[in-house]
């Protein structure tokens, strides 16, 4: 099955590769003194973001913490459509289970194992560009030799890097529901609801595979083919405005704050067991000067943009950000798409220095 909708694929500009130009800074800073109103309404620039907050106040949920006394709060209370940054709950839940010895992270998995939980042409080419990462080959869309093997963790980095979305509910069905709802409330995240990325994926194309038991739903999809065939090929592309209320009705949701909770627990080590192997994952990206590391999750669904870093300092100090935003029209959704780089210049600079913080401060 092919589709033209994109869901959840992860989008991390190289800047995070190769750090931003301002310094990283630990003291404490005063509040910006002066706020220059940003009236800009171009995604393509940094202002054009900052303007969003202010110009849109009520589809964005935001929380910086610079790791030193200072944090800039906007609806970071409210939930909103996580997108793929869910994804983090399941990697902390195989690094839990990797941690109790209950998953060998170098186990072969047979590749159709994964890919039965692959819904094939929904996730902007998720999925067969960490087959090409992995070196597995495939026909750009799925493996071609479904009796190979791949290492477990490699999989995991796959749900990570590039986003894929067939990664999260094999760990859902490997674990279980409580060893996600677990792994959530061990990064403060309480009352944390099991997603399923293959029916998420699928009730957008038809809604009523989104009612009633969601999750028999994904493994019909996994285990029973006559019902994949059928469904495939009764779907139908919605119009982008279906698509966006299909993902405000039927998608994971979090908040800014449990989001950022859950990342500021991995980052310094209240997490307990496992959060050292969840970091691997997380911070496979080389760190700027003055840091450790630095871990991102992102992700994009009709509509919605979701970014969450997490930044460990020399120091010790650590910082975070989450920054969710929901009910984009198509126009501007797709421009956000383009400009997602000035968004996460945006943010990392607010971890790495003062100024940069004072810029979000200055646009809430």
């Amino acid at each position: 099955m092919r589709r033209t909708i994109a869901v959840s694929a992860s989008c991390l500009a190289l800047l995070v590769a190769t750090g931003c130009t301002s310094t990283s800074g630990t003291d404490s800073a005063p509040e910006p003194d002066e706020c220059t109103p940003v009236t800009s309404t171009d995604l393509n620039t940094e202002d054009g973001w900052l303007g969003l907050i202010g110009q849109a106040p009520e589809s964005v949920s935001l929380l910086v913490d610079d790791g030193s006394g200072r944090t800039v709060e906007h609806r970071a209370e409210e939930q909103q459509p996580l997108a793929s940054a869910v994804k983090v709950v399941h990697l902390g839940a195989y690094a839990r289970a990797v941690a109790a010895g209950e998953l060998d992270p170098d186990e072969q998995v047979p590749l159709l194992d994964w890919e039965r939980w692959y819904v094939p042409g929904t996730d902007g080419g998720a999925h067969p560009a960490a087959l090409e990462r992995l070196g597995i080959a495939n026909d750009g869309t799925s493996a071609t030799d479904l009796a190979g093997t791949v290492r477990l963790d490699d999989i995991v980095s796959a749900m990570i890097q590039e986003s894929d979305n067939a990664a999260p509910d094999y760990l859902r069905y490997r674990l279980g529901d409580d060893a996600l709802t677990r792994a959530a409330a061990a990064g403060g995240w309480e009352n944390f609801q099991a997603p399923t990325l293959v029916t998420q994926t699928l009730s957008l194309f038809d809604p009523a595979l989104g009612d009633g038991d969601t999750w028999a739903t994904a493994e019909r999809w996994a285990f029973d083919q006559q019902f994949r065939v059928d469904v495939s090929a009764g779907l139908e592309v919605p119009s982008y405005d279906q698509q966006v209320d299909g993902v405000q009705e039927r998608s994971a949701q979090g908040s800014a704050a449990e989001l950022a909770g859950f990342y500021r627990a991995i980052a310094d080590g209240s997490f307990g067991d496992g959060g050292d192997v969840a970091l691997r994952q997380l911070e496979h990206r080389p760190a700027p000067d003055g840091a450790a590391g630095i871990g991102f999750k992102g992700g994009n669904l009709p509509g919605v943009l979701t970014q969450a870093f997490e930044l460990r300092r020399d120091d010790g100090t650590v910082a975070t950000a989450v920054w969710l935003i929901d009910s984009l029209p198509a126009d501007r959704y797709e421009v956000a798409l383009a400009g997602i780089g000035n968004q996460q210049t945006l943010i990392v600079d607010a971890l790495r220095s003062p100024s940069g913080f004072d810029r979000i401060a200055c646009a809430v």
